[in-house]
């Protein structure tokens, strides 16, 4: 075979192949309710979330089923709502709606898009009210103090940390940091300090005391830039009283009973779902 028709048909071959694997990748892999579920997002939602190709599935399935069922019972949000969001979220940040469109604007978003996700989270939070309004979740001070009691290692408090603390005048140097803790990034300082819990801002105190020995804690704004602590040990423990944690505990199991009524919920919704499996990830 002449050396063009061989390179010829071994081109043809590797387009054939990528084709192939651009429509596998493309690919519907479950349909719920007539609404299709790729094998791109499975893999895309696994990757982003960190979690299995199953554990993406199932998340992916229950969002198709809150989509159908948001259809079926007719949830909406007019312009009136998603402009009253709009308004919220550039408020909460300082800036103005106009500032808003021009910062995502600026990052290459596209504006229709966020206010259609922000039309979809409104009737997705109307969908899990209706949710709520149908499950009990008022928490007994009984249980309340029975979980108390049952678990005395979660409400006791340091109160002398061992930290590493950076400092950076942006956040790009402290992520660099997050990626790679051992690195040496310019414009970030790095202390060791060994601070006493009364000495600290409550915000600041929260967040240490929420992060794990190991970890670091979420950025903290401050007059000189932005920090972030590595917790390397955590000292001088103290007993919290039953009325300190009291309020925390009950919403805790709030949150639990809520959880419980969304899972139960869709499970059923699942059960009687129209669910076709064409191809698992």
């Amino acid at each position: 075979m002449p050396y063009r028709a061989i390179k010829h048909l071994f081109f043809t071959i590797i387009m054939l192949s990528a084709t192939a694997n651009a429509g596998l990748v493309n690919a519907i892999s479950v349909i719920v309710n007539g609404e299709p579920i790729t094998l791109y997002e499975i893999h895309k939602t696994s990757s982003l979330k960190s979690i299995s190709l199953r554990e993406a599935l199932d998340r992916l399935i229950q969002d198709r089923l809150e989509v159908s069922q948001i259809k079926k019972l007719g949830v909406n949000a007019d312009a009136f709502e998603v402009q009253s969001r709009l308004e919220a979220i550039a408020a909460q940040n300082n800036i103005t709606i106009s500032e808003l469109k021009s910062f995502m604007l600026g990052k290459g978003m596209d504006w229709k898009s966020y206010e259609s996700d922000i039309e979809n989270s409104i009737k997705q939070e109307k969908l899990y009210r209706s949710i709520f309004a149908n499950a009990i979740l008022s928490i007994d001070v009984k249980d309340v103090r029975k979980y108390f009691d049952a678990n005395p290692d979660e409400f006791k408090r340091a109160n002398e940390f061992k930290l590493m603390r950076y400092n950076s005048a942006n956040e790009e140097s402290l992520k660099r940091i997050l990626a790679s803790p051992m690195s040496i990034v310019e414009g970030v300082t790095v202390t060791a300090e060994t601070v006493q819990a009364a000495t600290l801002d409550g915000r600041t105190r929260y967040f240490i005391d929420q992060t794990p020995i190991g970890e670091f804690t979420p950025f903290i704004k401050s007059d000189d830039g932005i920090k972030m602590y590595l917790v390397e040990n955590k000292s001088k423990y103290e007993s919290l009283s039953f009325e300190m944690v009291e309020a925390a505990i009950e919403a805790k199991l709030e949150d639990e009973k809520r959880q419980a009524a969304v899972d139960n919920y869709f499970e059923k919704l699942k059960s009687r779902a129209d669910i076709v499996v064409l191809r698992r990830p």
